[in-house]
């Protein structure tokens, strides 16, 4: 499998996923939405694995998708509709890559070890691996809050997505 290929997948189990988590939260009142749990929230939580997404496609496209506004009411649809323009811009940048532009280098600025930010040079493909699975960790805080509200969105494993995966 190239790393065309991976990152393909990844990106596809990642709106897959997403789309399980929204689809549970739609089921949630707004309040419980918006409710502190443990120093967070559900919204807190989707809008930061949308604002990783939105921020690394512009870096990569020099282009913003269109956000829906969040305001009350409306927290969900917004969410989904601002996560529907992200999948879609993201999908057309990964098309449009070969393995040749994802072992090309890009760079990020974030902290080493001693938490002292640096710009940090890597292969295209190691940080879109790394969009990919940082998501993957606020998923499962978005999973435990949904589960505790009495909606779970049921399985987010990688490994479940892709025994029913037709593309794998």
């Amino acid at each position: 499998m190239s790393n065309r290929d991976i990152v393909r997948s990844l990106f596809e189990y990642n709106e897959w996923a997403n789309g399980r988590l929204l689809d549970a939260a739609a089921e949630v009142n707004e309040a419980d939405l918006e409710r502190e749990f443990g120093g967070t929230s559900l919204q807190a939580i989707f809008l930061h694995i949308l604002g990783s997404h939105v921020s690394w496609l512009a870096k990569w496209t020099g282009e913003m998708p269109p956000l829906a506004r969040v305001e009350s009411g409306r927290v969900a649809a917004a969410l989904r509709e601002s996560y529907h323009a992200a999948h879609q811009r993201l999908w057309a940048y990964v098309g449009s890559l070969s393995d040749e532009s994802l072992d090309a280098a890009t760079s990020l600025f974030d902290p080493d070890e001693n938490e002292e930010w640096r710009t940090w040079e890597r292969p295209t493909w190691q940080v879109m691996l790394s969009t990919g699975t940082h998501a993957m960790q606020h998923r499962g805080e978005a999973a435990l809050i949904l589960t505790s509200l009495g909606h779970s969105p049921g399985q987010l494993d990688y490994s479940y997505w892709c025994w029913r995966s037709k593309s794998n």
